[in-house]
């Protein structure tokens, strides 16, 4: 996790979105409670939950609301907030609606993933001595809150957890407050037991959530709810994960329909947005079939390097100089993850300071004067940055890159420790198709050769044997309405279209022969007009036509077939 997302403000950092009281007050009354019910709100903010919770346990004992509160406050509901004056903020609430709280209750200042649930047991039979002694786990019937959406996790418990919740059942668990917390939460949960979470929708379909996803199935019944309007605090889509913990499921219930397991394996990211009607397109081939997709680097400072092309011509200001920078342990301990360094790794940085070694470097100068510097020219290559072109962008950028690139590799190798990678590095130079990294749609574009990557446009390229037409057929996929609405709803709705994501679209293995044909020859003129200087734009009538080309089709020509080969007779 970056540095900078260590930096934010507090509210950021904590990925604290309060729940409206009625929202709070809906989901509470969802659950039947009887006084055996033990009750876990792990991040409770204000009191949001809490209050409809005392709310709900308040009919199912007797006596006086300071005798009431004493029972519930330790025996049913359990909660847990890091933020102090959130935590305050709660007891407050719970003095000024009921005049009173219990000098002893279960409401925690900690952080969650520092608490340890354990509670004192006693002598049930004559040998329980370990569980009196040690404690046991606490275990609880009901858990629900609002986890923490986007907060950071503290730096010095972020390889332990990732270690203890970052893999279930072989597959990966992103490292994220809400991902971590809905992981120990249903560990926590006894068996039968009911989790009630609200979370942001993001959840159905991104890849990095995969691994979360099958893991809820692996334990759960799980439940969709969305929730059409949750609060002025964020533009996310949110939902409530509604678990029971029964063991595997094969089947998924959103709102009022359903999704078999089936179906999200179709996906390749286990997608909880498939449906029925979707399905149909994932049964066949994956573009991944075809091409492999890759994103590419990050340079680190563009500034220094990359340069905006006008009139083929464009403006250096800056010198490179290559020199011998002294080893230092602080300043490794600087660049490195977490500002950690193994102790092997320690002691053979400190050795190298200590004997004087040196590392090559690279350090900006600016020009007195800046250079104009003509294209093509051998020192620079074209940089593929992402732009909102489809079919083909003629180059706006070129980076710095002479001697194979040395100075920017140079400078990066040089960097903090995620800048070290060079992404992408086997396929600069070749030419394939490439799109934005963030979009709200799939925009695609041939891509020449010749140019350098950047990871804002990742790129697909043909794998070995496939013959080149395929590139043709597949971009004119990606430039349909079909393809964009499949990608936008099954496999990723966010604004990222990431390598993977691409790769995992449908190949349309349900057009016939001819059409795939007319297709291929289609886009090849296309391509050819967007770089005789033409911007080609959705409303271009060849688009209409490839619309055509790519629909599934299960009937022989129709009138507007026929009304289509007509126009088809308009190209060459």
């Amino acid at each position: 996790m970056s540095e900078t997302k260590h930096q934010r403000v507090a509210k950021k950092q904590l990925g604290q979105f309060m729940t409206p009281a009625a929202l709070a007050e809906s989901i509470v009354q969802r659950v039947d409670f009887t006084p055996a019910v033990r009750v876990l709100e792990p991040s409770f903010g204000n009191g949001s939950f809490i209050l409809p919770l005392i709310e709900a346990f308040m009919p199912l004992y007797d006596g006086p609301i300071q005798t009431r509160l004493d029972m519930i406050l330790n025996n049913n509901i359990f909660g847990i907030e890091i933020d102090e004056v959130m935590y305050k903020a709660c007891l407050e609430r719970i003095q000024g609606r009921w005049g009173y709280i219990p000098q002893k209750h279960n409401l925690v200042h900690d952080d969650f993933f520092r608490h340890k649930f354990t509670s004192l047991v006693g002598f049930a039979k004559s040998w329980q001595f370990l569980p009196f002694l040690f404690g046991k786990p606490e275990s609880f019937d009901v858990i629900i809150g609002n986890p923490p959406f986007g907060g950071t996790i503290d730096l010095s418990l972020q390889v332990d957890l990732d270690k203890e919740y970052g893999l279930r059942n072989g597959q990966k668990i992103k490292k994220e407050t809400y991902s971590f917390f809905i992981v120990r939460c249903l560990e926590q949960l006894n068996s039968g037991g009911r989790l009630l979470f609200i979370c942001s929708d993001t959840f159905m379909t991104i890849p990095t959530m995969r691994g979360l996803r099958n893991f809820l199935m692996e334990e759960c019944t799980v439940h969709i709810c969305r929730l059409n309007d949750f609060s002025e605090e964020t533009k996310y889509p949110m939902l409530l994960l509604d678990l029971v913990k029964s063991g595997r499921s094969d089947i998924l219930y959103i709102d009022s329909g359903q999704i078999s397991r089936d179906a999200m394996e179709l996906t390749g990211n286990f997608s909880w947005r498939i449906t029925d009607e979707t399905a149909k397109y994932f049964a066949g081939p994956k573009l991944g079939d075809y091409v492999i997709c890759s994103s590419g680097m990050t340079v680190g400072k563009n500034e220094f390097f990359v340069r905006d092309i006008v009139n083929n011509n464009i403006i250096e200001p800056y010198n490179f100089e290559f020199f011998d920078d002294a080893i230092r342990l602080e300043r490794e301990l600087e660049k490195a993850q977490y500002h950690k360094l193994s102790p092997k790794i320690m002691a053979y940085v400190r050795q190298q300071e200590l004997s004087g070694k040196t590392r090559r470097n690279v350090r900006v100068v600016a020009n007195v004067e800046p250079a104009q510097i003509g294209l093509p020219h051998p020192d620079y290559c074209y940089y593929n940055k992402a732009t909102s072109a489809i079919v083909y962008a003629k180059p706006a950028y070129a980076i710095y890159w002479k001697d194979k690139g040395d100075a920017v590799l140079t400078f990066k190798k040089n960097g903090n420790w995620y800048l070290h990678g060079v992404g992408g590095q086997p396929y600069f130079g070749r030419s394939g198709l490439s799109w934005q990294l963030i979009s709200s749609r799939l925009n695609v574009r041939f891509l020449p050769e010749g140019y350098i990557l950047d990871s804002g446009a990742p790129c697909a390229f043909l794998r070995p044997n496939v013959e080149e037409d395929e590139l043709y057929f597949i971009l004119g996929w990606a430039c349909t309405e079909l393809c964009t609405h499949l990608l936008k709803t099954v496999i990723n709705h966010t604004k990222n279209i990431q390598s993977k994501d691409f790769e995992r679209l449908p190949y349309p293995f349900w057009v016939r022969s001819e059409n795939k044909k007319n297709a291929i020859r289609i886009t090849r003129a296309l391509v050819a007009e967007a770089m005789s200087g033409v911007v080609v734009e959705r409303s271009h009538s060849s688009i209409y036509c490839l619309e055509k080309f790519y629909s599934y089709q299960t009937v022989e020509a129709t009138f507007k077939q026929v009304v289509l080969q007509k126009q088809l007779a308009l190209w060459p």
